[in-house]
């Protein structure tokens, strides 16, 4: 189901992928490490070979218990009250299985509602019904974010089936739904171009048309990862392609891109005066303001995101170029 929750996608912002055999994943959690991160994968699937499934699920236990620890003083990644622009007191934590009996035995873990939810790694119709077995044992609260990373995703009738799928599988909300971009590359037997923003290659047209497809419905979607450590100028260009078309966060592989991503998805000022304007409650039914034509009846969806946007990520002083990001 596409229901109500506490967070907003947009909090997502740059998401970290942390292999689950890592030590120092509590360290994140607890801003003692990477404190700027906004969200966090930690990853039992790829990002861990065969040989270390067991060793990975152990840490991860005992990651839980860590937490449930110190759970009266991080407890919930919450915006600091009457603050805007403040990071919460900890990242959103998700947990990416390995498949479905995997995420039926993580669901007996001690203390495995602490964490915000799941990735659902190469999710399609051919998948689902696997999945949402998966999901039955899990609390109704935790959030759920399946991944569009496998070839049936260039079948639009497929795209479509799966959207009605998805709002009927679940009885936890879709949180968003990520964007799997090398994934989709290798099923085109490609590797993303150096010198190519995403949108200038075939995945490119296959986001557009997912956007297409599934926002729609209600559900939110993230940016692929950019995987090229040397090429901030590019990064940049995506980023503005990504907020653009109101992806809600992206994926990052380094520290280094986390205040870029950041800085992406503040809010110029001026957006935000037209999107608060648009909101008024006594908007005319059309106005000019700023030197545009404002219309709330179809411009009020895209000026609640920008305030929501503006929430999360801070403002942009549209003539000097400094940015009201959270400190």
């Amino acid at each position: 189901m596409v229901k109500p929750h506490t967070h907003h996608p947009y909090q997502l912002g740059a998401s970290l992928y942390m292999p689950a055999t890592r030590q120092d994943i509590w360290q994140v959690i607890s801003r003692n490490k990477l404190p700027l991160i906004d969200s966090i994968i930690i990853c039992l699937e790829d990002a861990v070979s065969h040989s270390d499934v067991d060793l990975a699920l152990e840490r991860l236990q005992t990651l839980l218990n860590t937490w449930a620890e110190h759970v009266d003083t991080i407890n919930q990644p919450s915006i600091v009250a009457n603050t805007k622009a403040q990071h919460p007191t900890r990242p959103l934590v998700f947990v990416r299985p390995r498949n479905p009996a995997m995420l039926q035995q993580l669901a007996d873990f001690t203390h495995i509602d602490l964490i915000d939810g799941f990735v659902l790694p190469k999710i399609d119709m051919y998948s689902l019904s696997d999945w949402r077995m998966g999901c039955q044992n899990l609390s109704h609260d935790q959030l759920l974010m399946p991944t569009l990373e496998t070839a049936a995703l260039f079948d639009q009738q497929h795209n479509q089936e799966l959207a009605i799928g998805f709002k009927e599988a679940f009885s936890q909300p879709i949180f968003a739904l990520r964007i799997g971009g090398n994934d989709l590359f290798a099923a085109l037997r490609l590797r993303r171009p150096k010198n190519s923003i995403v949108y200038d290659t075939p995945i490119g047209n296959l986001i557009y048309q997912l956007l297409g497809c599934f926002v729609p419905h209600g559900f939110y979607l993230t940016a692929p990862v950019f995987e090229y450590l040397d090429q901030p100028t590019l990064f940049m260009q995506e980023l503005t392609r990504d907020v653009n078309l109101g992806l809600v966060g992206k994926t990052v592989i380094h520290p280094s891109q986390i205040a870029l991503v950041q800085q992406a998805y503040c809010v110029p000022l001026s957006t935000l005066d037209e999107a608060e304007a648009i909101l008024h409650s006594q908007a005319k039914a059309v106005f000019k303001y700023n030197n545009t034509m404002l219309e709330p009846a179809t411009h009020r969806a895209w000026a609640t995101e920008i305030v929501n946007r503006a929430e999360f990520f801070g403002t942009i002083n549209d003539n000097n170029r400094e940015y009201g990001t959270r400190e």
